[in-house]
């Protein structure tokens, strides 16, 4: 009976050993499997976080090259008339009446492109160079600082405009700003016209106009 005792305890003793050995591995491949499902979530989630990131960064890319194609087309008009911008303020000016409206109308324009298309460019420097076009604007329209030398004020602004129209340039093709500079002092004695320290190479081509 010993004998038969033994061989009982041991059989026992192996199909417990066989048993628990099992249900440790068992235990072991759920555990892998369940670090697998979530290492592939987290990938997946990872993915999909840098999908909708770029996704993201190609719609503001695209709204802000909208918006910038749009205040370009404000400046243009604005670039037309300049010569009239003195005569805003005027009782008599200089050139045409009817110059002078349409010039009136082209800052009108750009001042209201500042309130609503400028809104959709998150850049800091870009709105702040156009704001300070505005106010350059109605600086020698309306105010009439800089009055005394009427040609340098014309220079003045028209470079100021051409610096932030290379500016909504690079937003639209996605380069780099130009350097910031500061804004030309339209009520300084200098009768040299302001110009931007880095002048594009177009700007030396008659054909350009500037």
């Amino acid at each position: 009976m010993s004998n038969w005792g033994d061989l009982a305890g041991q059989t026992v003793s192996a199909l417990i050993g066989t048993l628990a050995g099992g249900a440790i591995t068992v235990h072991v491949a759920r555990w892998q499997t369940a670090r697998t499902i979530e290492a592939q979530a987290e990938l997946a989630a990872s993915q999909e976080a840098a999908t909708s990131a770029s996704a993201r960064r190609q719609w503001t890319q695209q709204r802000s090259a909208e918006a910038a194609q749009r205040l370009l087309e404000r400046l243009a008009e604005l670039y037309a008339w300049l010569p009239s911008l003195p005569d805003l303020a005027l009782d008599e000016p200089q050139l045409s009446p009817q110059a002078r409206e349409h010039c009136i109308a082209a800052l009108s324009s750009v001042r209201q492109g500042m309130q609503t298309d400028l809104l959709s460019i998150g850049n800091d420097r870009v709105r702040a160079r156009y704001r300070t076009l505005v106010r350059l604007g109605y600086d020698v329209g309306w105010r009439g600082i800089g009055q005394s030398n009427r040609g340098r004020q014309i220079r003045d602004v028209r470079g100021y405009l051409r610096y932030v129209q290379f500016t909504l340039e690079a937003v639209i093709d996605g380069s780099p700003l130009p350097d910031d500079c500061e804004a030309p002092a339209l009520d300084r004695s200098d009768s040299a016209p302001w110009l931007p320290p880095t002048v594009p190479w177009h700007w030396q081509d008659p054909a350009d106009g500037s």
